[in-house]
């Protein structure tokens, strides 16, 4: 082509490509080459134009460029309202009254300065009305956001927690005022009746009132240690205290020091002291709702705590609380579901529906029932069961300042519900509305005589318990459960009371009936005219019981559910599960089911299973737990990934071993465990800078600790069953397929933990067949004159609810005089900014509910065995001949050590490195390897290591490790 000479002709026009995109590259640039040109001349004819653009106002700068715009627009006002020559530096002056008037509306304190004019007044207050409805306004959609789920920076949480906390304080403040100016809202008639029916309740029970703990009480040392256990158990040994927290312990270790002292000085408290010193409140957010926790002065706290000791324990021994108020001591919340079931499924008849008897079950919550506690009328009630000494103490512990940062106000209407004794005088009081509620005859009825009470759900014999509607009653701290059968006229009769007083021409009851939606369409209430009018009658004849000025039951928070002769289930929501309970006899087509989630319902009398319970875990209970996952993730800025791991394994294990087989039942808890689960993983990932799955195989997260790992539990790996989608919405069409959880790509099988935990159920009937058995042993021994050995009870040590080997720990002679302590640990809330999600049970008294010492070997299994797993780590490298001397808790005594020093913030962040960096150290076999990253290998400088990607923490390790060219050397001296 390009060799000899250039020939005539037109040739070959290899130019025409080239010089048409000049041509188009000048026809583009041209309007460009205007413009600049023009830019430029005017630029240089006028100056810059530096102040024309407008800043973007970032996330961070909202608010104080709504205050800016705010401010200048208050200076616009004034400014216009000024004569000319006054205007030049009055705007200070201004200013600050606008700053301090919105400084006092935050504080809820009248702001008034003397001698201001009233126009520049007028105009101040206007400016704080708008910037105080942009603020409220801000703080509700925040918080809407938070509630949604949105992601929500932790910024903007603790802020919109102070905004809620001033706000709800405001309020606070106003109902307190609206009280002193229009109290006392229980009127004279209310308060005698209720006070008369709580006399002839607590005379017919043969009551003798609690005296004031004499000066040599016998069983005083006792109380006191358990009240200073019970103050103790909230410091872990590795926290870090603040000033009170100290002081509080020191005044512990000092009452534990010399107990005669602190007893005479609680007493002497308990007498004379009625002025206190201020309460500080704080919220704990759970995001779906606030709690509010009190911070009292140690001193008193230690005073109330033996109080609240003394008092659940004389109350006990004198059979105070009849066996409907729960939650009590002999059985956790699950065994209080499955008692219920129980009790329902042994009423006599229950399930027969031939003449048109119907069962009505009714749940509600007293609502504002703390709030609405008079403390006069209490005072008056507790006078009644303890020493008058005692009562004024209770009653004035209420009666105090309360504080958040710049805010105060005396409470003198509600509860404190963050006093050490706050659980024993609600339920006290909430027994004073259980009897307005059911009536002294029935109450009795229920209670049993007074010498020998009856037992849970149980009556003297069947004539006294058909002889009234309520068939069963409890109160679980302010929810409420009654159980009513009634035979065809009595459910007519009630209600043509109701509809004579509410008529309903167009049937608009069935309108906002609730029901629950969670189970499939034809297993819900079937919202028949005849059992809609039963329940809402129902509900009003209960609403009617109880005053106004006292609490009140909503229609909102209630649920009645209606069995008969067209409904043949019994919905009702207890303590978290949701239970369906469906008798043998109406399951026409369908054979009874028998699965996990699925409860077997025995008639005593005949043995015979008769109805089972169907188990889901309720909306709030997997709200709750996605919040608290929620919560991990946003305080888990720089803390350790074990810390993190560690926070997911008590959350799971305090979900799991709480509902057991309930949660294999609820398809939308096993999706949300999946999606915990994975977003956790990814926060350490993150903490890694990469979210790449092939370089975090399970093992890294799944491994024990003592391997390095970080010693997840996993509830992910499962199969979640899925229904026919068209169908299950209608019906329970059984499982039609499977979809998986979580996967990786190597096909190992992670164990699920739902399967090292015993089922409820199973936990129930095993519980009474050992108790029995320790029964029938413990007799066989005393007979024999011996006492019993270990031997005897080796198979049912780790058994029954509450476990046998309770029976046996060393200080079970004090723990016998704990009483209360399941109310008490549940009232923890209010006095911890601490979830616990042990909140239902207690080692000491239950035992340890959960064995989880298999999963631990068959998860080393799975992942393939210790020498299996150390193939990922750095362990060759270590040359160590064997691996069992491989520990790795707490090896380095450096950050243990640093912990305690002072420290700046940063340096404390930076301590919680270390951890991370060794963990990345360990696996960074794994992390970084050849196959996983393709593109580009970087070498570390003066090292041969490569590097996959970016790393950061790793590279840092590595740099630190092979420093003063230590490979350089180490190669020079091979």
């Amino acid at each position: 082509f390009n060799t000899g000479p250039v020939g005539k002709g037109p040739g070959c026009g290899f130019w025409a490509p080239g010089w048409r995109v000049w041509l188009f590259f000048l026809r583009g640039i041209i309007p460009l080459l205007e413009r600049w040109l023009g830019n430029l001349l005017s630029r240089q004819f006028e100056g810059r134009h530096s102040k024309g653009i407008a800043k973007t106002v970032t996330k961070q700068r909202v608010e104080s460029h709504f205050d800016l715009e705010l401010r200048a627009a208050v200076m616009h006002d004034i400014l216009d309202m000024m004569p000319e020559g006054v205007k030049a530096n009055k705007s200070r002056t201004i200013l600050q009254p606008l700053s301090e008037a919105w400084r006092c509306w935050k504080a809820n304190i009248p702001w008034k300065v003397p001698g201001l004019p009233a126009p520049i007044e007028n105009m101040i207050l206007r400016y704080v009305k708008a910037k105080a409805d942009w603020w409220t306004n801000i703080a509700h959609y925040n918080r809407e956001r938070i509630k949604r789920g949105a992601t929500v920076d932790k910024t903007v949480c603790r802020k919109n927690l102070g905004r809620l906390t001033r706000l709800w304080l405001k309020a606070e403040q106003e109902r307190q005022h609206n009280y002193l100016k229009d109290g006392p809202y229980v009127s004279a008639e209310e308060a005698v009746a209720i006070y008369t029916t709580t006399v002839h309740w607590l005379e017919s029970r043969k009551f003798s009132p609690i005296p004031f703990p004499p000066l040599s009480y016998k069983h005083d040392t006792k109380l006191l240690i358990l009240a200073l256990e019970r103050l103790k158990e909230n410091y872990s040994v590795n926290n870090r205290l603040n000033q009170q927290e100290r002081e509080e312990l020191g005044l512990i270790e000092q009452a534990y020091d010399n107990p005669h002292e602190a007893l005479s000085r609680i007493k002497r408290h308990l007498l004379t002291q009625r002025a206190f010193k201020e309460v500080s409140i704080e919220f704990m957010d759970l995001y779906s709702h606030l709690i509010p926790v009190f911070a009292i002065e140690p001193l008193e706290k230690i005073t109330d705590a033996y109080l609240d000791q003394y008092l659940w324990y004389e109350a006990d021994k004198r059979h105070l609380f009849p066996n409907w108020c729960k939650p009590s001591d002999s059985e956790p919340p699950p065994l209080l579901v499955y008692k219920w079931c129980q009790g329902v499924n042994n009423l006599e008849d229950v399930w027969g529906t031939e003449s048109g008897e119907c069962v009505v079950m009714m749940e509600s919550e007293l609502s504002k029932v703390y709030e609405k506690i008079d403390l006069t009328l209490l005072n008056r009630l507790l006078r009644l069961i303890v020493d008058h000494n005692i009562a004024d103490y209770m009653t004035a512990k209420n009666n105090v300042t309360i504080s958040f940062k710049d805010m105060m106000h005396i409470n003198s209407y509600g509860l404190v519900r963050g006093l050490q004794f706050a659980s024993f005088v609600f339920q006290y009081y909430g027994l004073v509305i259980d009897l307005l509620v059911l009536g002294l005859t029935r109450a009795s009825e229920i209670a049993g005589p007074p010498q020998v009470p009856n037992d849970y759900l149980c009556f003297r014999d069947v004539a006294t318990e058909t002889k009234h509607p309520i068939r069963m009653y409890t109160r679980y701290v302010d929810k409420v459960f009654i159980v009513f059968r009634f035979d065809a006229e009595e459910a007519r009769d009630l209600i043509q009371r109701y509809l004579t007083e509410h008529p309903d021409p167009n049937n608009e009851n069935i309108v906002g009936y609730n029901n629950k939606k969670c189970w499939p369409r034809d297993c819900r209430m079937r919202l028949m005219k005849h059992d809609v009018n039963l329940g809402r009658a129902t509900f009003w004849d209960i609403k009617n019981r109880l005053p106004r000025s006292v609490t009140t039951i909503e229609w909102e928070d209630s649920f009645v559910s209606v069995y008969s002769k067209d409904n043949p289930n019994l919905l009702f929501n207890m303590c978290g599960f949701e239970v369906r309970m469906k008798p043998k006899i109406r399951m026409h087509m369908e054979l009874p089911v028998h699965k996990d989630g699925v409860w077997n319902l025995q008639n005593e009398s005949t043995k015979e299973m008769t109805a089972q319970a169907f188990l889901r875990v309720d909306e709030d209970a997997l709200r709750t737990f996605e919040n608290r996952i929620r919560q991990i993730l946003m305080s888990s800025g720089s803390t350790t990934f074990t810390k993190i791991a560690n926070k997911w394994n008590t959350s799971l294990i305090g979900l799991m071993t709480y509902f057991r087989e309930a949660v294999v039942n609820t398809e939308e808890m096993l999706d949300l465990l999946v999606k915990c689960e994975n977003k956790i993983q990814t926060r350490i990932k993150i903490g890694l800078n990469s979210k790449m799955p092939s370089r975090f195989p399970p093992v890294v997260f799944y491994c024990p600790k003592e391997l390095g790992g970080l010693g997840m539990l996993s509830m992910g790996h499962v199969l979640i069953p899925q229904s026919d989608l068209r169908y299950s919405k209608q019906t329970d069409t059984g499982v039609t397929h499977f979809r998986a959880g979580m996967s990786h790509e190597e096909d190992q099988v992670i164990p699920n933990l739902f399967r090292y935990i015993q089922p409820w159920e199973s936990e129930f009937v095993d519980s009474q067949r050992v108790w029995a058995e320790y029964a029938l042993k413990r007799q066989e021994a005393n007979v024999q004159n011996r006492r019993l050995t270990l031997e005897d009870l080796e198979d049912s040590w780790d058994r029954g609810i509450p476990r046998i080997n309770t029976l046996f720990q060393k200080d079970r002679h004090t723990l016998a005089y704990d009483k209360g302590w399941r109310m008490r640990t549940q009232f923890k809330q209010y006095t911890l900014m601490r979830q616990n999600p042990f909140w239902w049970t207690h080692q000491r008294h239950d035992g340890k509910l959960w064995n989880l010492n298999n999963y631990r070997t068959d998860m080393i299994q799975a992942l393939g065995g210790v020498e299996g797993i150390l193939e990922h780590t750095l362990f060759k490298g270590t040359y160590f001949p064997t691996w069992e001397g491989l520990f790795w808790e707490k090896a380095s005594g450096f950050e243990e050590s640093m912990k305690y020093k002072k420290l700046t913030n940063a340096q404390r962040a930076g301590l919680n490195q270390i951890p991370n960096r060794r963990f990345t150290l360990w696996w960074s076999p794994t992390i970084n390897r050849a196959n996983v990253y393709v593109g580009f290998q970087v070498q570390l400088d003066l090292t041969g290591i490569f590097m996959h990607g970016k790393i950061p923490t790793l590279k840092i390790s590595l740099i630190q490790i092979f420093r003063a060219h230590l490979w350089q050397k180490i190669h020079e001296s091979v």
